[in-house]
């Protein structure tokens, strides 16, 4: 795509809103990333002393809400509400301008409502629950309570998802079916959820270390995170950013395992650098997916390498999953939303953890503290389980 077709595909991305275990709300949020603050902390709403780890990003208290009495008891719908309730705060009402018909809700989750199946299942609870369960439940439920009537999709490309559920997002708009859309992603820890990584085999008993030579793994955090989206005309002077690119890919490799040469993750990156008519030489900035596991720091710094050439080791690179755990859905939404904050407050948060460097991973992490910078092309990065691949192209906007 030729640059100026890219200019005509652009997305503004106007508002956001999150929970995270660093912080409720974009402000504690960023204050937390650029300080270093972990949220990492023994998981207190469900028994763990049966699991290899017991530790995690764990929310503690949702504060933003006051009143959950028309809200369903599902805790992913109510982190949900919680990230959207700051959205339409920093977008200006709810519900949002226009025709609520021409409003979209697209949600990336990989494990969807699943702790309300295990609800419905235990202790004699109520099998009607088993419907908030599926897949699509918490998204619907953020649809009725944004006053949405445009079509709800729910995505699952695992860790990727929320990077997915954007990228559908911007196509809804650029088609013309809608005329605003909210994106992003979610997913909370349950037993189920921490006792399939455990089988895995995939948690840290130490810290997460991205790209260290000591990294041993990951730890599971749980989040919600939304953007609300239009397209550049339609969006008015204030916004925090643009959507450039999209690229989706999957490799098909494996069910748990990343592909050894990276061939979806690159295909990816050159498909959204591709739609944004963007050249490694427009790149400031690279969020990295950076799980802290061996072979995937590895494959994602060696794809970077052979995408950016020899720009690879000027052009800074994060992982913010140390401080919070790998929030799954919610991670590449909340990545996102951290390169554009990156430019609008100047500075690149911290590589928490990495202290040791590893010979195979050998660009600029941005190691041990915040780094005064302003990146005005970024890219963000993910990877899933099934082989799914997602790139996101972001510049940063105006105040």
């Amino acid at each position: 795509m030729s640059r100026l077709a890219a200019r005509v595909n652009r997305i503004a991305i106007v508002a956001a809103g999150v929970v995270t275990p660093i912080g409720e709300g974009l402000e504690q949020f960023w204050s937390s990333l650029v300080t270093g603050v972990s949220g990492i902390s023994p998981i207190e709403r469900f028994p763990v002393a049966d699991f290899r780890v017991g530790r995690g990003g764990e929310i503690k208290k949702i504060t933003r809400i006051k009143d959950w009495s028309r809200v369903p008891e599902c805790r992913a719908t109510r982190l949900l509400v919680s990230a959207a309730d700051e959205l339409c705060a920093e977008a200006g009402s709810r519900p949002l301008p226009g025709d609520p018909d021409r409003v979209a809700v697209v949600v990336g989750t990989a494990l969807g409502g699943v702790e309300e199946g295990e609800k419905a299942l235990a202790g004699g609870r109520r099998l009607q629950r088993l419907r908030g369960a599926l897949y699509d439940s918490p998204t619907q439920n953020l649809a009725r309570w944004l006053g949405a009537r445009g079509p709800a999709i729910t995505v699952s490309t695992a860790c990727a998802s929320s990077a997915t559920a954007i990228g559908v997002g911007a196509d809804l708009l650029r088609q013309g079916v809608v005329d605003a859309v909210v994106a992003g992603g979610y997913d909370i820890l349950c037993r189920f959820v921490m006792r399939g990584f455990d089988a895995l085999r995939s948690l840290t008993r130490e810290e997460m270390r991205p790209f260290d030579r000591r990294r041993s793994g990951l730890l599971l955090g749980e989040a919600a995170a939304l953007v609300l989206m239009r397209r550049e005309g339609d969006a008015g002077a204030r916004r925090l950013g643009m959507l450039l690119g999209h690229g989706s890919a999957s490799d098909g490799w494996h069910i748990a395992a990343p592909e050894p040469d990276g061939r979806g993750l690159e295909h990816s990156i050159r498909a959204a650098m591709r739609e944004a008519g963007v050249e490694p030489q427009d790149v400031h900035f690279v969020s990295a997916h950076g799980t802290g596991t061996p072979l995937n720091d590895r494959i994602e710094t060696a794809v970077l390498k052979r995408v950016l050439g020899p720009r690879a080791h000027q052009v800074p690179v994060n992982s913010i999953k140390a401080g919070m755990g790998h929030t799954m859905g919610a991670a590449a939404v909340l990545e996102g939303i951290m390169c554009l904050l990156a430019s609008r407050h100047g500075q690149i948060p911290p590589t928490l953890n990495l202290e040791e460097p590893d010979s195979e991973c050998d660009l600029d992490y941005v190691p041990g503290e915040a780094r005064s910078a302003r990146p005005e092309i970024s890219l963000s990065t993910s990877l899933g389980f099934g082989g799914c691949n997602a790139t996101l192209v972001l510049e940063g906007g105006t105040s």
